[in-house]
């Protein structure tokens, strides 16, 4: 912080809020925020999809994935595996559109669907023969095949419970009417009883009301009651499940390994990142569909005024505008193939897609795109749009060609 006479200061540009101490007799400030920016650049905003993914999925299956590590301290350290571990995924998933996850779009607060791995340990999965039987969406139930067995040895076995205590967590992700996705699950507590179902104490979290037990000869069953949330249209298709054995021995905790195991999730990496505002932006004075451009070295000048709200350009110097921003295209298809892949591009309504395949940024008097390319071998594209005579943020895609060994990067990491 600067030492000043004054009682604060003003300076262009922080995002600073202004603080006031005396300090051995001397005033301390921070300067007082005045037409403050933030740089938004095309990794800052991939960042920020990605984290705002990852984050939003642990905050919803926190009740679980709070403690779901084994060797690993509960609460902020399992938090922050589940962020390492699954942004891994969410990378591959990115460079190479597998559609393992979705990703959320600007400002979205819902989960997405996604294979996010919930739980990591040494002890053997879990219920591998659990199913979801039905899901009956008018009702708000979801029954779910959990173990099968004639006895308490059998289903224990499958469950993954060895000694009293042990317990076994059917995770459940489901789609919401909003259009997000909800997170609940059912934990069995193996327990001395004559019966299947006396051998067990059973607890609901996050979005699920309750849950009913039935044991039968095909084995034990699950009826789950979920929250209203559960959309109308939610099927065994788009709802998913998975279970987490966990042990405790020598008082610590040890756990199965858990993953969801989703496919062609949406938004896309493309769709989503589409959303995100690229460029030097005054979000705190309006619309952050404006884009901001500062003006030279010297002192004086003022800025037109924008959908981006009132620009000062005053003391940064010379001249700046603040013009609207064209979204920048999207490239699609396969990253890594084995022998060609068909590569397509889109972007904003109205405007025209030029783009490069020699790794040079691309211009306006670059190869013009009109229609699919076919690529066969591995080659860089990059791609801008232009509309209006302003072109985009440039976007770069890398196209790789393999032998499709078993080396092949194009595989989806698992837990």
């Amino acid at each position: 912080m600067a030492k000043s006479a004054n009682y604060f200061g003003l300076r262009q540009g922080s995002t600073k809020s202004l603080t006031f101490s005396i300090v051995d007799g001397s005033q301390i400030t921070k300067d007082r925020v005045l037409a403050p920016k933030n740089p938004r650049t095309p990794a800052q905003m991939t960042q920020r999809c990605m984290v705002g993914t990852i984050g939003t999925a642990y905050g919803a299956m926190k009740s679980v994935c709070n403690h779901s590590f084994e060797d690993v301290t509960a609460g902020m350290q399992c938090m922050r595996t589940f962020m390492s571990e699954n942004l891994k995924q969410l990378r591959i998933c990115k460079e190479y559109e597998n559609g393992f996850f979705g990703f959320s779009k600007y400002k979205d607060s819902g989960l997405v669907p996604g294979s996010y791995i919930i739980s990591k340990g040494s002890l053997p999965d879990s219920c591998p023969e659990a199913d979801i039987l039905s899901v009956d969406a008018a009702n708000k139930q979801i029954s779910i095949d959990v173990a099968a067995g004639n006895s308490i040895a059998d289903i224990t076995d499958s469950m993954g419970c060895k000694n009293f205590k042990d317990t076994c967590t059917i995770a459940i992700m489901y789609p919401k009417g909003n259009g997000s996705y909800g997170f609940g699950a059912v934990r069995f507590t193996y327990k001395q009883g004559e019966t299947v179902l006396e051998s067990f104490d059973i607890d609901v979290f996050g979005d699920v009301n309750d849950a009913t037990a039935a044991f039968g000869t095909s084995g034990l069953s699950l009826n789950v009651h979920m929250k209203p949330e559960l959309a109308g249209d939610a099927t065994t298709e788009n709802t998913y499940m998975v279970a987490i054995a966990s042990r405790q021995v020598n008082g610590n905790w040890h756990r199965s390994n858990a993953q969801f195991d989703v496919q062609n999730a949406t938004p896309t990496y493309a769709q989503a990142i589409a959303t995100y505002p690229v460029g030097m932006e005054r979000i705190l004075n309006g619309s952050s569909t404006t884009s901001y451009t500062d003006g030279g070295s010297n002192n004086g000048g003022t800025n037109s005024n924008g959908s981006g709200g009132s620009g000062n350009g005053g003391n940064n110097g010379g001249s700046g505008s603040i013009t609207t921003g064209v979204a920048a295209p999207s490239i699609n298809g396969n990253a890594a193939f084995t022998t060609s892949t068909q590569v397509t591009m889109s972007g904003p309504d109205g405007a025209e897609i030029r783009y490069t395949s020699d790794g040079s940024t691309p211009t306006a008097s670059s190869t013009l795109y009109t229609e699919a390319i076919t690529v066969s071998s591995s080659v860089t594209l990059k791609a801008i749009a232009i509309k209006d005579g302003q072109s985009s943020q440039v976007t770069t895609k890398q196209f790789v060609k393999s032998d499709g060994g078993a080396d092949d990067p194009s595989g989806f990491e698992g837990a």
